[in-house]
């Protein structure tokens, strides 16, 4: 894999999907500027967050031709932008819709949806039941959507899908503010994904926004990480900016040689077990193990 990815951290209109269309236009001619390969925006950058009874308005569906023009409109360039997804049966997702070749290529439905604190998406939208990485004209990729990157047990299975770049689009609000350049939420977030970078020894790109909505303040500093978990390149707190980074194979190889974790992984046995779990105790108290 060899790429060059673009990180739009940027603002957007809460509720107003045509604005932020022409939000995205300005970000694709800059990427084009930067000579981007892959243009990633943040969660929900279609439609903003605190969308609550605005769910259905904003939401888009697959065909929708507003989307596919974007997606020839990009070209060469391949997109991966945040929305609220309508299926057919008109239940709503959040979405990460990745576009490539001139039309919508793949889509991950948040699995995890935010429950607690200013959180109520559980409320208002549908929850996602796949997750799989894809292949693109770059190599295999896999993206998750903010909550779902909480989920160890996500991650782990969805790079066994043999990603070697993990995209995560989030919409993070500053939470525990502290008198650090960043806030205590932000700095668990790194020290998260740094740790996936180094365990499963993959490239990781985090889109974060900026900006406001109804007193939620989004602190940006959206980065990429390399396979050694060291930060690559990464943005500024709360200003929008297009973050830039080259990535390349053969530091995925060297970590993955030098830890392979994903190599010695027994999905077997992780099957097994869990099948277990799910079942119960059982009544059978001398069942042997192995």
């Amino acid at each position: 894999m060899q790429l060059r990815i673009g990180l739009a951290q940027c603002d957007v209109k809460l509720g107003d999907v045509d604005a932020n269309l022409e939000i995205h236009r300005q970000w694709l001619d800059r990427g084009r500027a930067a000579e981007v390969d892959l243009l990633i925006f943040p969660e929900l950058s279609l439609s903003g967050y605190l969308l609550q009874d605005m769910v259905s308005e904003v939401s888009i569906r697959l065909d929708d031709p507003r989307l596919l023009a974007m997606a020839q409109e990009a070209e060469p360039m391949s997109v991966l932008v945040g929305a609220i997804e309508e299926s057919s049966n008109h239940a709503q997702y959040i979405a990460g819709i990745y576009l490539e070749g001139g039309g919508v290529h793949h889509v991950h439905r948040k699995v995890y949806l935010a429950a607690y604190g200013v959180f109520d998406e559980a409320r208002y939208l549908g929850w996602g039941s796949r997750i799989e990485a894809f292949d693109t004209r770059f190599g295999r990729i896999a993206t998750v959507v903010c909550e779902d990157a909480w989920h160890p047990s996500l991650v782990s299975t969805i790079l066994l899908d043999g990603a070697e770049l993990l995209v995560v689009q989030v919409a993070s609000p500053v939470r525990d503010l502290t008198e650090e350049e960043l806030p205590a939420n932000a700095q668990t977030w790194l020290d998260t994904l740094r740790t996936y970078a180094r365990l499963y020894g993959v490239w990781i790109a985090f889109c974060n926004r900026v900006g406001s909505e109804d007193g939620l303040v989004y602190w940006g500093h959206s980065c990429v990480l390399a396979p050694d978990g060291t930060i690559f390149e990464r943005g500024p707190t709360y200003d929008e900016t297009l973050v830039v980074a080259e990535i390349r194979s053969e530091a995925l190889r060297r970590a993955r040689l030098a830890n392979p974790i994903l190599r010695e992984e027994r999905i077997d046995l992780t099957v097994r077990e869990l099948q277990r779990i799910v079942r119960g105790p059982s009544d059978d108290s001398t069942e042997a193990e192995g």
